[in-house]
C-alpha cells in the first residue's frame, strides 16, 4: 500500500506504527513476520522522509542492524531469512542516505567496537550491505571498495576470536562476490576464489590461504607469490581429488588463473603431478571445473612440447572430444582450442570421430569440430587427403560441402578452417581439392553475411598463394577479380581487408595483374594499410607493389597515390614490419617504384615527395638498411637518397641513431656495382656525418670499412657511370642540400648549397678527412690528388669552347685539396707540387666559390709547407689572386665561411696566405711585393662589396713598409698618401684609424716624403683624428704631427692652429716628449688668443700654472683682468680647482680686490666665488683677508657685483663664526639695509641669504644689528614678486631672531604686521616656505596676546592643511603652533578637520618621526576629546591605541575610556584595536601600574575575542601578565582578577599554551592560588591552569615545581563545590601522563577518595570529574593501584556504579577496570582485598551487560571474569523419563571440572520427576571454559540404566547472572519424544567468605 500510495505513509506515521514494526523485528517473532516487518519499514523509509527521521529517533538503526545479522547469528535459513536481511539493509540504506553511507559508517564503527561480539555483529551487517550493493547504489554514491577491503583486512589480527574471523571472511566473500565493487579491485577473481577455499578449508590449510589472501590484498605480490609458488600449486592440486565439488571448482579456477598469469606455474603444475587429476576432472568434474581444466591443459600444451607430450600420454584427447561433443558452448570452444594445441599428428580414428560429429545433428558442435579437424588435417599425409574413401579425404570433402550449409556460422567456420589448412599445406594447394574449394568459395562472394565474406576471402587468399603453380586455380581465379574488387571497397573493414589479401595473392598472376584497374586496387589497399590488421597491411603492401611492378607509373596513377596517401601508409606499415620479411621487401619495392622519376607529370608533386614533408616517416625505411638483405638495403638506399636534399638533418640523425646502419650503407657503397646505390649511399653517409661525424668515423673503424670505402669513393670520381649518374642535366640526379635551416632563396641558389651526383663522394671524402688524419693519407694513397687535379684541369681545357659555362661545383675539388694539404706529409708529395699552378689558375676564375677554396688550398699549403713550397706558390702568381679576395663581406660569403668552419679550415684564407707570404724576406723585398703594393693601395678606396678590404690592405702595407724605404717610395708613387687622407676622411673605426695613422707616421719619418705636396693635406685629417679619433689613433696622429711640424710650411699654416685644443688634452695624458711639443705650441697660441684656451679650459690642468704666473707677474692690469676672467671659467672645474696651482692663484686674486681698477673687480670676485666652493681654498681665501675688501665693495648701484659679493660672503660665512663676526663688525648689516629698500628682488634674495647665514649665529641674532632687520624683513615678505628662495631666506632670518624669548619681548609688533604676511606663506607651494612660516608662527603664538587674538582663528585652517601635507618637518611646525592655541580654540581646530589630520600624523609609521611631534599631536587631539565626547567616533581606533603610548596620564585615560566605549558599541572594533597594537600598549600600562583596572578590563575584553587570541601578537602578552600577577606592587583585586581572566582567555589557544612563556604563567597562577584569593579568582585561576597543562608537559612540570599539586589538593577539599570539581578536573589533566610522576602519590588518591565520599554523603551521587581524575592517576601510574587508598576507594566506586549517571558509571567502570589490571602484579593480599571489595559490583555488571550501553559490555565482561563468586545450579524437573515397565527411579549426577560429583535425590514418581534441588560451587574467579556434565540415571533394576547425558557450557551464566531452560538428553529417544531436564543457573557474589 505504501509503495502504491505515498499518502498511506502519513497515516502509518500518525498511527505510530513505526515502533511496533521495529518491535516485530526482534528475535521473539517468527521469521516470516520479521521479514514482512522489515519490508514494511523498507517501503516506509523509501517513501517518506519523516518516517526516516522517526525510525532513527526510535533507536531503529541498531534494531535494523541486528535484523541484518540475525540470519547468520541465529542460524536462520530459507527465503524469509534472506528477505529479512535484504529488507532490513535496504531500510537502513534509506535512512542513512544510501548503501554507500551504510558501508562507510559500518567500516568506521569497527574501530570503536568495544567487544568481539560487537565487531562480529558489525562485520555481519557490513557483509549484508556488500551483498546487496548494486549499480543503483553505485550511481547514487559510489563506495570505495579498496577502503572497504583495507578495513576488512585489518580485522585479521593475531588471536582474533573465531566469530570475528568468520564474519570477516563472510564480508570479504560478499565484497569479492559483488560484481560492481569487485570490478574496481585488483585480482578480485583470485581473491574471491581464495575466500571460497578459506570457508571450506580445515585449520592449517585455512591459515595458509588467509596468509595468501593478505599478501594479495596488501599488494605485496602476484597470485603466484601470494601462494608461495610451487608450495601453493601443490596445495591446490591436493584439493582436486579429495575435496567437495565446490572446493574442487575453486581450486581448478585458481590453477587456471595461475596458468594464465605465470609461466613458471605451468611447470609447477606438471611437476606436482597435476595433469592426471586435471584429466580426471575433465571426465568427472562439474561443468565449470571441466572448462577450467581444459583451459589449463591448453595453456600447458601451448607452453612446452614436453608438457604437451605429458598431456597427450594422460589420454586427454578422448576426454576433450567428449567435452567437444557434450559440453556447453564455452566448453566446446575451449575443448577445440585445447585440441588444436594438443594434436600434433594425424590420427585416423580421431578424424573419423570428428567427421561423424561434423555430419551429426548437433549444429552447435560443428563450429568447434571444424577447429579440431583443421589441426588434424594440417598434419595428415597428402596421399590420405587426395585418396577417395580415406578418413582425411572424407573429412575435407565434408568441410567443402559444409560451405553450402544453410547455417551462416557453420559456413564461415568451415571456410576459416579450410583457409587454415591451405595456408599450411602448399602441396594441397596444388591439387584438385583447391579447385573444388575455389568453386564453392566463389559462390559465397555474393552473400550478404559479413562473416562468410571475411572467411571466404581469407580462404581464397590462402588458395591463391600457389596461383603460379596451379594453372587450373589461375583460370578460375581470374573470374573472381571483379568480385574481390567489389569486396575490397566494402564499408566493412574486415571484409575489405580479407578481399585485399586475396587480391594481393591474385595479382601474382600476370594476366590478372594486367587486367586489374590501378585505382580500384590502390584505394582499398591504402585504406587497409591505414586501418587494417598487421596481416592485412602486409597483403595490402604486397598488392600495391605487385600492381606498380606490372605497369608504368603515369600522372593518373601518381594523382591517385597522392590523393590516397599511399606512400605514408606504406611507411607507417614498415614501422611494425620485420625488416627481413617478404612483406618489407614488397613495401620497399612499392616505395622504390614510386621514388623513380615519373615523366610528363607537369606541376604535380611526385608521390615520394610526401616523405620529405613528413620527416618522421624516414625512420622505418632507415631501419631496413641496418639488418635487411643487400637487395632490400639497396632499395632503401634508393628511396632515402631522394630525401637527402629536403631532410638532410632528420635523415642524418635517424641514420646515426640506427645501430649498424652506417656500416651497412658503407658495405653497399663498396660492394654495389650500381652507381645510383653508390652515390645514394654516399649521400646518406654525408647526412649522417652532418649530425654526428664522430659516430660515422668510429663505426667505419669498428667495421674495418674505412680504407675500402675511401678507395671506392675515389674510384667513383673517375668512373664514367658515376659521372653520368651525377650529370646535372639528369632528371634522376641524387643531390644533398647543405642548407639545413630556413634561408633566403638567394642562399639556396648558391653553387655551394646543393651537392649533386659524384660530387657527393668528394664531399664525403672531405668530411672523413677533416675529422681523421689517417683517412687523409688513405685518400692520397688512393690517388685522389691526381684525380682532383685532373678534374680541375679538364674544366680549364673546356674554357675555349664557345658554349662553355664555368663549372660552379669544381670548388668541392679544391675543398678536398685544402683539407688534405693540412697534412705536411701530403704536401711533400709530388702530386701536390703539380697541383700548385692549377690552383693559381683557379684563383683567377670568376666563380667566387672556386676562388675561395682555391685560396683555402693555397693557405693550407703555405701554413703547413716548407720555405720552398711558399716560394713556389708565390712565383705561381697566387698572391694577385689572393688580393682579389681580400675584404669580402661576411654576408656575401657566409656559405663559404660556414663550410670553412665545418671542415676546420681558416675563415679568411686570403689574409692568412698573404701574411705568411710577406713574412719571407725574399718575397717581401722582391718582385711579388712590388706587384702587390699597387693592388693593395687601390684597396684603400671604398669598395661596396668588399668593405673590409681597406683595413686588411693597411695591415699588409704596414708589414711591407717597415724598414723598407723602397717599398715606401713605391707606396707614395702609387698614391698611398692621397688614399690614406681620403680613407681618414671617411671616419673609419678606431682600429682602422690607428692603422692608417701608423702608416702615415712610418711614411713621414722620411724627409723626402714630408716634402711631398700631398703631405700638407694630411694635417687637417690628423687634427680631426686628434679631436674625434680613438685614444690609440690620437696618439699615433700626434706622433705623425710631431714629424710634420718639423717642416716650416706645415707649422706656419693656419690649419695647424686647430691642433691646440686636442694637444692640450694630450698635455695632461701624453708622454713627456709629446708634452714638450704640445706645451710649446699651446703657450704661443694661448698668449695670442685666450678665448681659444677658454673653450678647452675644462680639460686643462697644467695651463693653470701659466695663468698663475700671469697673475703673479708684472703683466698689465688688462691682461690680469683677462686672466682673472679665464680663471673664473677654469675654476668652475672641480679638478682644476683642487690643484696646487689653483691654490697659488688665491693670493694674487685677493690682491686685485684692493686695486683701483674697477673692471677687474667683478671677474676677481667671480673667480674667488668659484674657488670658495672648495673648503680648503675657502679657508685660504679667508686667511688672506678677503672679507673686509669684499664688504667694502658693497656700495653704489653695481647690483651684479653686489650679488657676486653676497654669494662669496655666504660661502665665507658658512661654518666660520669668526668670519661672520668680522662681517658684522665691518658693517655688512648696515650696508645691506642701505641698499635693500631699492634693491631688485634677485639682490634682495641674495642679501636675505647672507643675513640668514649670519643670524644662524645666536650671538649675532641676539645682537643690536639683528634687531634692525625684523621690521624691514616683515615688509620684504609682503613683496608680491619676491620668490620662494628669497622668502625662505627671509623667514629663516626672522625665525633665527624671534625664536629667542628675549628678542620677542623686545618687539611688540601688532598681529596685522607680523601675522598677516605669514597667512599666504602658509599655503605656499614651496614646502620649505611653509615650514618656516609655520615655525615662525609657532614662536609668535607663544605670546599670550597673540593666542587670544581673533586673527589667530584665520591661522588654524592653513595649519591644519599643513598637517595633511605628509611632510614630517612641516607637520611638526604646524603641530607646535596648534599646541599653543589648542586650549583656546579646540572646537575651531576640529571644525577645520583637525581630528582627521591629527590622527594621520599620529599614525605615521616613519621611524624617524620625532616623538615630540606625535606627543604634541596627541596633546592637541586630547584637548579636542576633552572638549566634547562627540568626537570619539571620529578618531580611528589605531589613533586611540597610539594615544595609549603617550607620556601624559590624562591622554591615556581619555584613550582608554574611548576604546571601552567603542568596544561596547561595536564588538568588531576589538580586532582593529589588537591589530593596532592595543595589547602591547595595555601591557605597558599595567607594567607601569597606571589606570590598572581600566587597562586590565580592556585587555581582558580583547583577549576574550577568539580571532585576537589566534593572532601572533597575543604570545607576547603571556610574560607581562604573569609578571604583573607576581609583582608585589599589584594590589588591586579587581585588576588581578581581570589579569587572571585574560591569561585564561589566552590559554584557550593550544599553540599559546605550548609556548615557553607559558611556564611563567603557571608559576604566577600557582602563586595566586597560594595567596588565598576569592572563590571566584580560584576558579578562574584553576581554569587557566587547566588550559595550560592540557597541552604542555613543561607546564605540568612548572606547576608541580611551584607547589601547585598540594595547592590543588587542598582546593579539592574546599567547601565550594565548583572549586572542588574544577580542582579535580585539573588533577585529571595534570596527571594525564607521566610527566610529573614523582608528584603522584597515594595522598592524591586519598584526597580524591575523600572528595568522592563527601559528594556521596552530600548528594547521593558523585560528579564524574572526581572519578575521571582517579582514572587518570590509576591509568598513568599503575603503582598507585596497589595502595591502601586505592582499595578504600572501591566501595565508593561500586556505589557510583549503582547510583550515578551513565557518564559516572562509565568512569567508575573504567576505574575498576584499571584496578583489576594491576591484580596480577599486586601482592596477593591486596589483590584479594580489592577483588572481594569489587565483588559487590557483580549484579551491577551483569545488569550493564544486558541493559547497559554497548560500550560498557567489554569491560563489564572482563571484570566479571575476574571477580570471585558462587555458581548455583538448580535441577528443577525432568520430562519423558519413561520405561517400558513401571516407573523409573531417576536421579541426576552433576560433575563440574575437578570438583567431586554431586547427586540429586532419587525420584520415582513417574516419567516427569520433580527435584527442585540446588547445588553451589564457590570460585575465586569464574570458571572459564568449564562444562557441567549432568547424567540422568535410573536406579530401578528394570528398564534402562541411563536416560542420557547433557553437557552445558557455564560461561554464559557468568555474564547473564541467571539462565534457565530445558536441555535435551543425548542420545535422543528413537521412538518417543525427547527426554528433557529443566535446569536453572545463577552466578552471584553471595556466600563469599573472607
Amino acid at each position: 500500500m505504501m509503495m502504491e500510495d505515498a499518502s498511506v505513509c502519513t497515516k502509518v506515521l500518525d498511527a505510530e506504527v513505526t515502533k511496533l514494526l521495529l518491535k516485530l523485528l526482534g528475535p521473539g517473532n517468527e521469521a516470516s513476520v520479521r521479514a514482512e516487518a522489515a519490508a514494511a519499514l523498507k517501503s516506509l523509509s523509501a517513501q517518506c522522509k519523516e518516517a526516516r527521521k522517526e525510525i532513527a529517533n526510535a533507536n531503529g538503526i541498531p534494531v535494523l542492524i541486528n535484523a541484518t545479522i540475525a540470519p547468520s547469528k541465529e542460524f536462520m535459513q530459507g527465503e524469509f531469512a534472506q528477505a529479512l536481511q535484504e529488507n532490513a539493509m535496504c531500510a537502513l540504506a534509506n535512512i542513512s542516505g544510501g548503501l554507500s553511507f551504510v558501508i562507510a559508517s559500518l567500516g568506521q564503527s569497527l574501530e570503536s567496537c568495544g567487544s568481539p561480539a560487537q565487531v562480529a555483529d558489525t562485520l555481519g551487517a557490513l557483509a549484508s550491505a556488500l551483498m546487496i550493493y548494486d549499480i543503483k547504489a553505485e550511481n547514487t554514491r559510489a563506495s570505495d571498495p579498496m577502503e572497504v577491503e583495507k578495513t576488512l583486512v585489518q580485522q585479521f589480527k593475531l588471536k582474533v576470536p573465531f566469530l570475528v574471523q568468520e564474519r570477516t571472511i563472510e564480508a570479504l566473500a560478499s565484497l569479492y562476490g559483488n560484481a560492481v565493487l569487485a570490478s574496481k579491485l585488483a585480482n578480485s577473481d583470485a581473491k574471491r576464489l581464495l575466500v571460497g577455499l578459506i570457508t571450506m578449508a580445515v585449520n592449517e590449510v585455512q591459515e595458509e590461504l588467509i596468509r595468501s589472501l593478505l599478501v594479495l590484498c596488501n599488494n605485496e605480490g602476484s597470485l603466484w607469490q601470494a601462494l608461495q609458488g610451487r608450495e601453493g600449486i601443490q596445495l591446490l592440486i591436493s584439493l582436486l581429488g579429495l575435496s567437495s565439488e565446490q572446493q574442487q571448482e575453486c581450486a581448478v579456477s585458481l590453477l587456471c588463473l595461475l596458468s594464465h598469469e605465470n609461466d613458471e606455474s605451468k611447470w609447477a603444475i606438471t611437476a606436482a603431478g597435476g595433469i592426471p587429476p586435471l584429466v580426471q576432472i575433465l571426465e568427472t568434474g562439474s561443468a565449470k571445473a571441466k572448462e577450467d581444466s581444459a583451459t589449463i591443459l591448453g595453456n600447458l600444451c601451448n607452453h612446452s612440447e614436453d608438457i604437451r607430450a605429458c598431456v597427450e600420454s594422460a589420454d586427454a584427447v578422448p576426454a576433450l572430444l567428449w567435452l567437444l561433443k557434450n559440453g556447453s558452448s564455452n566448453g566446446k570452444e575451449i575443448a577445440a582450442k585445447t585440441l588444436n594445441h594438443l594434436i600434433h599428428k594425424s590420427d585416423t580414428a580421431t578424424i573419423s570421430q570428428l567427421t561423424a560429429l561434423l555430419t551429426s545433428d548437433l549444429p552447435e558442435s560443428k563450429i568447434y569440430v571444424l577447429d579440431a579437424l583443421k589441426s588434424l588435417l594440417s598434419v595428415a599425409a597428402l596421399n590420405d587427403m587426395v585418396h577417395e574413401g580415406s578418413a582425411a579425404n572424407d573429412a575435407i570433402e565434408t568441410m567443402i560441402k559444409i560451405l553450402s550449409s544453410t547455417k551462416e556460422e557453420t559456413q564461415a567456420k568451415s571456410a576459416r578452417a579450410l583457409a587454415g589448412i591451405f595456408e599450411i599445406r602448399k602441396d594441397l594447394r596444388e591439387t584438385n581439392i583447391a579447385v573444388k574449394t575455389l568453386w564453392s568459395l566463389m559462390k559465397l562472394l555474393n552473400v550478404e553475411s559479413e562473416s562468410i565474406l571475411v572467411e571466404a576471402s581469407h580462404c581464397l587468399a590462402a588458395i591463391f598463394l600457389s596461383i603460379k603453380e596451379n594453372h587450373d586455380v589461375a583460370e578460375v581465379a581470374r573470374d573472381a577479380l571483379p568480385l574481390l574488387v567489389v569486396l575490397a571497397n566494402s564499408s566493412k573493414l574486415q571484409v575489405a581487408e580479407e578481399a585485399v589479401c586475396a587480391l594481393a595473392n591474385l595479382l601474382l598472376d600476370g594476366e590478372a595483374s594486367a587486367k586489374a584497374v590501378s585505382e580500384e586496387i590502390i584505394c582499398p589497399a591504402t585504406r587497409v594499410l591505414r586501418e587494417g590488421t598487421n596481416v592485412g597491411k602486409i597483403h595490402a603492401s604486397a598488392a600495391i607493389a605487385r600492381l606498380l611492378g606490372s605497369r608504368q607509373i603515369d600522372s593518373t596513377l601518381t594523382d591517385c597515390l597522392n590523393c590516397t596517401g599511399t606512400v605514408l601508409a606504406l611507411v607507417s606499415f614498415l614501422e611494425g614490419a620485420d625488416s627481413r620479411s617478404v612483406a618489407t621487401s614488397e613495401a620497399l619495392d612499392a616505395l622504390a617504384f614510386l621514388s623513380r622519376p615519373v615523366p610528363d607529370i607537369g606541376q604535380m608533386q611526385p608521390a615520394w615527395a610526401v616523405l620529405a614533408d613528413n620527416p618522421s616517416s624516414i625512420a622505418p625505411i632507415v631501419s631496413c638498411i641496418a639488418d635487411a638483405t643487400p637487395l632490400l638495403q639497396d632499395k632503401a638506399i634508393e628511396i632515402l637518397s631522394r630525401l637527402c636534399k629536403a631532410q638532410a638533418l632528420v635523415l642524418g640523425n635517424t641514420i646515426a641513431c640506427a645501430t649498424g646502419c652506417i656500416s651497412s650503407i658503407a658495405r653497399r657503397v663498396i660492394s654495389s656495382s650500381n652507381a645510383r646505390v653508390q652515390i645514394g649511399g654516399a649521400a646518406l653517409l654525408v647526412c649522417g656525418a652532418k649530425v654526428n661525424h664522430q659516430r660515422v668515423v668510429e663505426e667505419l673503424y669498428e667495421s674495418n670499412l674505412r680504407a675500402s670505402l675511401v678507395h671506392s669513393l675515389v674510384r667513383m670520381l673517375s668512373s664514367t657511370e658515376s659521372s653520368q649518374a651525377g650529370d646535372q642535366g639528369n632528371d634522376d640526379i641524387i643531390s644533398i642540400s647543405r642548407i639545413t635551416d630556413e634561408t633566403s632563396k638567394r642562399d639556396s641558389e648558391k653553387s655551394t648549397s646543393v651537392i649533386c651526383g659524384s660530387n657527393i663522394a668528394i664531399w664525403l671524402l672531405s668530411t672523413l678527412a677533416s675529422h681523421d688524419d689517417k683517412t687523409k693519407l688513405e685518400i692520397m694513397e688512393a690517388g685522389a690528388i691526381e684525380v682532383l687535379t685532373e678534374k680541375i684541369s679538364q674544366s680549364f681545357s673546356q674554357y675555349a669552347q664557345t658554349d662553355y659555362k664555368e663549372d660552379g661545383s669544381i670548388w668541392i675539388c679544391a675543398l678536398l685539396l685544402a683539407v688534405l694539404f693540412q697534412d705536411r706529409e701530403i704536401i711533400r708529395a709530388n702530386a701536390t707540387m703539380k697541383s700548385i699552378p692549377v690552383l693559381a689558375n683557379l684563383l683567377r676564375t670568376e666563380d667566387a666559390s672556386n676562388r675561395y677554396f682555391a685560396a683555402q688550398a693555397v693557405a693550407s699549403l703555405v701554413c703547413n709547407g716548407s720555405r720552398g713550397t711558399l716560394l713556389s706558390a708565390a712565383n705561381s702568381g697566387a698572391a694577385t689572386g689572393l688580393i682579389s679576395l681580400l675584404g669580402c663581406a661576411d654576408d656575401d660569403i657566409n656559405d663559404l665561411l660556414e663550410l670553412s668552419e665545418e671542415f676546420a679550415l681558416v675563415r679568411y684564407p686570403d689574409q692568412v696566405a698573404l701574411e705568411r707570404f710577406f713574412r719571407v724576406d725574399d718575397i717581401r723585398a722582391g718582385a711579388t711585393s712590388r706587384k702587390a703594393i699597387p693592388a693593395l693601395v687601390d684597396l684603400l678606396k671604398p669598395i661596396p662589396d668588399r668593405p673590409g678590404a681597406p683595413f686588411l690592405s693597411l695591415g699588409l702595407l704596414i708589414q711591407l713598409a717597415n724598414d723598407c724605404p723602397s717599398n715606401q717610395t713605391v707606396m707614395v708613387e702609387s698614391g698611398a698618401l692621397e688614399g690614406l687622407t681620403k680613407y681618414l676622411s671617411l671616419s673609419p673605426q678606431d682600429a682602422f684609424e690607428k692603422a692608417a695613422t701608423d702608416l702615415l707616421g712610418i711614411l713621414f719619418s722620411t724627409a723626402e716624403i714630408r716634402r711631398h705636396e700631398s703631405a700638407f693635406g694630411a694635417v687637417s685629417q690628423l687634427v680631426a683624428v686628434l679631436r674625434l679619433g680613438g685614444r690609440a689613433a690620437r696618439y699615433s696622429a700626434a706622433k705623425a704631427l710631431e714629424n710634420l711640424f718639423s717642416a716650416d710650411h706645415v707649422r706656419n699654416a693656419e690649419s695647424s692652429r686647430q691642433a691646440v685644443q686636442p694637444l692640450v688634452e694630450i698635455l695632461n695624458t701624453g708622454m713627456e716628449k709629446e708634452q714638450h711639443a704640445a706645451i710649446a705650441a699651446l703657450v704661443r697660441l694661448l698668449s695670442e688668443n685666450p678665448s681659444r684656451a677658454l673653450a678647452v679650459a675644462d680639460v686643462e690642468m697644467n695651463a693653470v700654472d701659466v695663468l698663475c704666473r700671469i697673475l703673479s707677474s708684472n703683466y698689465s692690469m688688462e691682461l690680469k683682468g683677462d686672466a682673472a676672467e679665464l680663471c673664473c671659467v677654469l675654476f668652475g672645474n672641480t679638478r682644476i680647482r683642487s690643484t696646487v696651482a689653483a691654490a697659488r692663484c688665491v693670493e694674487p686674486l685677493v690682491s686685485l680686490l684692493v686695486t683701483e681698477y674697477g673692471p677687474a673687480h667683478q671677474s676677481v670676485v667671480r673667480a674667488l666665488d668659484k674657488l670658495l666652493d672648495d673648503e680648503q681654498l675657502a679657508e685660504l681665501v679667508a686667511a688672506h683677508g678677503a672679507v673686509i675688501p669684499l664688504v667694502g665693495l658693497l656700495y653704489g648701484r653695481n647690483y651684479l657685483l653686489h650679488e657676486a659679493i653676497s654669494r662669496a660672503l655666504v660661502k665665507l660665512g658658512k661654518d666660520r663664526p669668526a668670519c661672520k663676526m668680522e662681517m658684522v663688525k665691518a658693517g655688512v648689516v648696515e650696508s645691506v639695509l642701505d641698499i635693500l629698500h631699492e634693491a631688485p628682488d634677485f639682490l634682495s634674495a641674495a642679501f636675505a641669504e647672507l643675513l640668514r647665514i649670519l643670524t644662524n649665529n645666536a650671538t649675532i641674532a641676539k645682537g643690536a644689528s639683528a634687531a634692525k632687520v625684523v621690521e624691514p624683513f616683515f615688509m620684504l615678505l609682503t613683496r608680491l614678486e619676491f620668490g620662494p628662495d628669497g622668502q625662505h631666506s627671509a623667514l629663516q632670518v626672522l625665525v633665527n631672531i624671534l625664536e629667542h624669548p628675549q628678542c620677542r619681548a623686545d618687539y611688540t609688533l601688532p598681529s596685522q604686521q607680523c601675522m598677516e604676511p605669514l597667512l599666504p606663506l602658509l599655503d605656499s607651494p614651496a614646502s620649505a616656505v611653509q615650514q618656516l612660516a609655520a615655525e615662525l608662527l609657532s614662536h609668535l603664538l607663544l605670546e599670550d596676546h597673540l593666542q587670544t587674538d581673533p586673527l589667530t582663528q584665520q591661522v588654524i585652517g592653513p595649519l591644519v592643511r599643513i598637517l595633511g601635507s605628509g611632510i614630517p618637518i612641516l607637520q611638526h611646525r604646524a603641530v607646535r603652533a596648534l599646541v599653543s592655541v589648542a586650549a583656546t580654540w579646540p572646537n575651531e581646530i576640529a571644525k577645520e578637520g583637525g581630528v582627521s589630520e591629527l590622527s594621520k600624523v599620529i599614525l605615521q609609521a616613519d621611524p624617524l618621526l620625532p616623538n615630540a611631534l606625535w606627543e604634541s599631536a596627541a596633546s592637541v587631539l586630547s584637548s579636542i576629546l576633552q572638549f566634547s565626547s562627540e568626537f570619539y567616533l571620529e578618531v580611528p581606533v589605531a589613533v586611540l591605541v597610539r594615544l595609549l603610548h603617550s607620556g601624559s596620564e590624562s591622554t591615556v585615560v581619555g584613550a582608554l575610556n574611548a576604546l571601552l566605549v567603542l568596544e561596547s558599541d561595536d564588538s568588531t572594533s576589538a580586532e582593529a584595536m589588537a591589530e593596532s597594537g592595543a595589547i602591547e600598549a595595555l601591557l605597558d600600562i599595567l607594567r607601569g601600574h597606571q589606570c590598572e583596572e581600566t587597562a586590565a578590563r580592556l585587555l581582558e575584553v580583547l583577549l576574550n575575542n577568539v580571532k585576537i587570541r589566534d593572532s601572533k601578537v597575543t604570545k607576547s602578552a603571556i610574560v607581562p601578565l604573569s609578571q604583573y600577577l607576581l609583582d608585589p606592587q599589584t594590589q588591586g583585586q579587581q585588576a588581578r582578577l581581570l589579569a587572571t581572566l585574560a591569561l585564561g582567555d589566552l590559554f584557550q589557544n593550544e599553540a599559546l599554551a605550548r609556548t615557553a612563556d607559558a611556564v611563567s604563567a603557571c608559576r604566577a597562577l600557582v602563586n595566586l592560588l597560594e595567596d588565598q584569593p576569592t572563590e571566584e579568582m580560584k576558579v578562574v585561576a584553576i581554569c587557566a591552569l587547566q588550559n595550560l597543562v592540557m597541552y604542555s608537559r613543561s607546564n605540568k612540570r612548572a606547576v608541580a615545581e611551584a607547589g601547585g599539586v598540594q595547592v590543588v589538593l587542598d582546593l579539592i577539599g574546599s567547601g565550594d563545590p565548583e572549586t572542588s570539581v574544577q580542582a579535580a578536573m585539573f588533577i585529571k589533566l595534570l596527571f594525564s601522563n607521566g610527566t610529573i610522576q614523582e608528584y603522584a602519590s597515594s595522598e592524591t588518591v586519598r584526597a580524591i577518595t575523600a572528595a568522592i565520599e563527601k559528594d556521596l554523603w552530600a548528594s547521593g551521587t558523585v560528579n564524574e570529574e572526581y572519578l575521571k581524575a582517579l582514572n587518570s592517576l590509576f591509568g598513568n601510574f599503575p603503582r598507585l593501584r596497589a595502595t591502601e587508598p586505592s582499595t578504600l576507594s572501591i566501595p565508593h566506586l561500586v556505589t557510583s556504579l549503582k547510583t550515578g549517571s551513565e557518564a559516572t558509571q562509565e568512569a567508575a567502570l573504567d576505574a575498576l577496570f584499571l584496578l583489576r589490571q594491576a591484580w596480577s602484579a599486586c601482592p596477593a593480599e591486596v589483590s584479594r582485598a580489592q577483588s572481594i571489595a569489587a565483588a559487590d559490583a557483580i549484579p551491577l555488571l551483569q545488569y550493564l551487560i544486558q541493559s547497559g550501553p554497548p560500550r560498557f559490555q567489554e569491560k563489564a565482561e572482563f571484570l566479571l571474569q575476574c571477580l570471585p563468586g558462587t555458581l548455583v545450579v538448580t535441577i528443577k524437573k525432568g520430562s519423558n523419563m519413561r520405561q517400558s515397565v513401571g516407573n523409573a527411579s531417576v536421579y541426576c549426577k552433576l560433575t563440574l571440572g575437578n570438583t567431586p560429583p554431586r547427586q540429586t535425590k532419587v525420584v520415582s514418581t513417574g516419567p516427569n520427576p520433580d527435584w527442585e534441588e540446588s547445588f553451589s560451587w564457590s570460585f575465586e574467579s569464574p570458571p572459564k571454559g568449564q562444562k557441567l556434565h549432568i547424567s540422568c540415571k535410573n536406579k530401578s533394576k528394570m528398564g534402562k540404566s541411563s536416560f542420557g547425558k547433557v553437557t552445558i557450557q557455564i560461561d554464559r551464566v557468568v555474564m547473564l547472572g541467571a539462565v534457565a531452560g530445558e536441555y535435551t538428553l543425548l542420545p535422543e529417544s528413537k521412538s518417543g519424544p525427547s527426554r528433557n531436564l529443566e535446569i536453572e543457573f545463577q552466578w552471584s557474589n553471595k556466600e563469599i567468605s573472607c
